[in-house]
C-alpha cells in the first residue's frame, strides 16, 4: 500500500472550518459542551490566538473524503481514497480522520454521491498537531476555558469511536516520533528498555528494537500506535504469553494532565496515575507524550500455520474447531500465542507462535492436533517455519512491514474466554455451538487471539482482572459494506450487541468480561465487562486528575457521567 499526497487531506490551509449545516443555538446548556453556532463558541479571533500560541499548528478540518464531493471533487484523488479507505495508514496520516466507519457516519467518504454534501459529522472542528507538552497544555486550557469537547487522536485506529467527537478540539499526537534504547535501572526492573513518543507505531518500534537485537510487545496490526489506546487499554501480542500484555511492559508514562501540568508517572511517583494509565483505558486520565517500556532479548521464533476447511461434513469441521480449542492451552503453556480467524467452513490459524523453539520441536508439539484432524477426515494443512528473530517472523506472517495488509473497517464486539471454558469438554462444545451460530451469518467472522497473561503483571496495574484468567479473546466482526446503507451496516452492530455477545456470555459466564480495545462500544454494563473490580478505583483517579471531565470517550471510565445527544452534543447525564 503506497500512500500518495492529497492536497486537502489534512485540511491545514485555513482556520475556517467546513460548515456543519446545523442550527445555531443562542445558548448551550451550562451542563453541555458548546457546539459551533452557540453564543459561547470561541470566536475566530480566539481560534487565531490559539493558533499563534501553538506556533501555527492549529488546523481547521477539511475531511479526508472532501475530494469525493463538490465543490472539491477530484476524480483521481477520489479513486485513490476509495481504494485505500479501509487501510488504517491512510487515516493515521490525517490529522482528523479515523478508521471506524460507524463513527465516520457517512458524512464525507468516497462511497457516497459526489453531489452529496461533505459535512464534518463526528470529525473535530479544529486540531492541534502536538509536538510536545506545551502544545497539549495549550489545547487543554483552551478546551476548559471555552467548555468545548476535546478528543485525542494518535493513529485513529481506535475501534470504539474514541478519536471522534462533534464540535471538538483535537489533539493529534502522531508526530511525537522519538525513539531511544535505554539501560534502565530502578527497584522494579533492571535491563534494556525503549522510550517511544506517543506517535510511534508498532512497525517503527519493531524495527528499532530489531536493530538493537531486541524485541518489544506491540500490536499484531503493525500500524497501531504503541503508546496510545493499545497499551493504555491492555494490548495483546504474539509475545504476550511470554512477557505479558502491553500494559505489563510499562516503566514510565510521560503525560500532560488536564490542568496542563507535565509529569512522569511510575510505580513510585504518581503511582495511582501510573496504575490507571497501564490498562485503564486510553484518552481518559491524561495526554500521553511518551512511554518507556521493557525491551527483551531477541531470538528464534517459530510459527505453525494451520488451515482447516469443511469437506462433506459440516459437523466434522465444527468438531475440528472444538479439537483446536482443546489443544490450544497445551501450546500456550509452552509460551506460545496464536492468532486465528473462523468463518462458516474455514479455520485459519495465522499462526501458533512459539518463541524460543525450533521447527522440529514445534512440529512435535503440533502433531497430536494434526493426528486428530486426520482422524476427523477434514481438509487441513500444517506448515511450520522458523526465523532467527521476531522481526523476520512478524514480517512473514503479519506483514509485509511496515504496514501489513490488514483492513480496519468493521463493526465488532467480543468476549474473553476463560481457561476453564476450554478445560471442560462440555463448555468447549458449548462454545463451538455458539461460534457456529454466529458464523452461520455470512456477514460475520470470529477473530481469536490465544494467550495466557496470568503471570504478566510485573507491578500492579489496571488491566481488567479477567485477562489473568483468560486463555483467549474472541472478536466478532462484520466488515463494513459500503455498497449498502448505513442502516444495514448498523444492523450488524445491533446484532452483536443484542444477540451474539450475549450468546458468548452464556457460555463464558457473566464475569469473564471483554477486551476494552476490541469490544462493542454499546457493551451493556461496560463498567464491569471492560474494567471489573477496578472501575470504582479508576473513577476516583479519573476525578482526581480530571475533575472537569475534559477527557471523554465511549465506554471509558467516567463516560457514564455523560450522554451524547442526537445532535452530537456532549452533555452531563442527570
Amino acid at each position: 500500500m503506497v500512500l500518495l499526497p492529497l492536497t486537502v487531506a489534512l485540511g491545514c490551509l485555513a482556520l475556517l472550518p467546513l460548515t456543519q449545516g446545523v442550527p445555531t443555538h443562542s445558548r448551550a446548556n451550562s451542563l453541555c459542551r458548546n457546539l459551533p453556532g452557540d453564543d459561547n463558541w470561541p470566536s475566530q479571533h480566539e481560534w487565531t490566538q490559539l493558533n499563534e500560541t501553538v506556533k501555527g499548528r492549529l488546523s481547521a478540518t477539511i475531511p479526508l473524503g472532501a475530494p469525493c464531493h463538490a465543490p472539491n471533487y477530484n476524480s483521481a484523488q477520489c479513486k485513490y481514497l476509495a481504494a485505500e479507505w479501509e487501510y488504517p495508514e491512510l487515516h493515521a496520516n490525517s490529522s482528523t480522520s479515523f478508521s471506524n466507519p460507524y463513527f465516520q457516519n457517512g458524512s464525507c467518504d468516497p462511497f457516497t454521491s459526489k453531489s452529496s454534501p461533505c459535512l464534518l459529522g463526528n470529525y473535530p472542528d479544529y486540531t492541534i498537531d502536538v509536538t510536545g507538552p506545551a502544545d497539549a497544555a495549550a489545547g487543554l486550557a483552551f478546551a476548559r476555558k471555552h467548555n468545548i469537547r476535546l478528543v485525542i487522536k494518535n493513529t485513529g485506529h481506535d475501534l470504539l469511536g474514541r478519536s471522534s467527537g462533534r464540535g471538538a478540539l483535537g489533539l493529534w499526537t502522531h508526530h511525537l516520533q522519538s525513539m531511544s534504547i535505554l539501560d534502565y535501572n530502578n527497584s522494579q526492573y533492571t535491563g534494556k528498555a525503549m522510550k517511544v513518543g506517543a506517535g510511534v507505531q508498532s512497525f517503527d518500534a519493531y524495527a528499532a528494537a530489531h536493530t538493537a537485537g531486541l524485541r518489544v510487545v506491540g500490536g499484531t496490526c503493525s500500524t497501531v500506535g504503541i503508546a496510545g489506546g493499545y497499551t493504555q487499554g491492555g494490548g495483546h501480542s504474539m509475545l504476550s504469553t511470554l512477557y505479558g500484555l502491553g500494559a505489563d511492559q510499562v516503566l514510565e508514562w510521560e503525560v500532560v494532565l488536564a490542568d496542563g501540568k507535565h509529569v512522569t508517572a511510575t510505580p513510585n511517583h504518581y503511582s495511582d496515575l501510573y496504575w490507571a494509565l497501564s490498562g485503564g483505558g486510553g484518552g481518559t486520565y491524561a495526554v500521553v507524550i511518551s512511554m518507556t517500556i521493557r525491551a527483551h532479548a531477541d531470538g528464534i521464533v517459530t510459527g505453525a500455520m494451520v488451515t482447516v476447511t469443511e469437506t462433506t461434513s459440516s459437523d466434522a469441521f465444527w468438531d475440528a474447531v472444538t479439537v483446536f480449542h482443546a489443544h490450544m492451552p497445551s501450546w500456550i503453556d509452552k509460551g506460545a500465542a496464536t492468532a486465528y480467524v473462523l468463518t462458516n467452513g474455514a479455520l485459519y490459524v495465522l499462526p501458533v507462535t512459539f518463541p524460543g523453539y525450533n521447527s522440529t520441536e514445534v512440529t512435535h508439539f503440533m502433531q497430536p492436533f494434526a493426528a486428530q484432524l486426520q482422524k476427523l477426515n477434514v481438509n487441513h494443512t500444517l506448515t511450520v517455519t522458523s526465523f532467527d528473530n521476531y522481526y523476520k517472523f512478524f514480517d512473514s506472517f503479519f506483514g509485509p512491514l511496515p504496514y501489513g495488509s490488514y483492513t480496519n473497517g468493521q463493526v465488532q464486539g467480543g468476549r474473553l474466554i476463560p481457561r476453564s471454558t476450554l478445560a471442560s469438554n462440555e463448555s468447549n462444545v458449548a462454545l463451538t455451538a455458539a461460534l457456529r451460530e454466529i458464523a452461520s451469518n455470512s456477514a460475520f467472522e470470529i477473530v481469536g487471539v490465544g494467550v495466557d497473561v496470568s503471570k504478566g503483571g510485573h507491578v500492579p496495574n489496571a488491566v481488567f482482572p479477567g485477562w489473568r484468567k483468560a486463555i483467549a479473546t474472541l472478536e466478532i466482526t462484520a466488515n463494513w459494506n459500503y455498497t449498502k446503507t448505513y442502516a444495514a451496516n448498523a444492523h450488524n452492530e445491533a446484532l452483536i450487541t443484542n444477540k451474539y455477545d450475549p450468546l458468548l456470555a452464556e457460555v463464558t459466564g457473566p464475569t469473564s468480561g471483554a477486551y476494552l480495545n476490541e469490544g462493542d462500544f454499546n457493551q451493556r454494563d461496560f463498567q464491569s465487562q471492560f474494567f471489573g473490580a477496578n472501575y470504582d478505583s479508576l473513577k476516583k483517579i479519573k476525578h482526581q486528575y480530571d475533575p472537569e471531565s475534559v477527557f471523554y470517550g465511549p465506554a471509558l471510565v467516567g463516560s457514564d457521567d455523560w450522554i451524547v445527544g442526537d445532535d452530537g452534543r456532549l452533555c452531563q447525564a442527570l
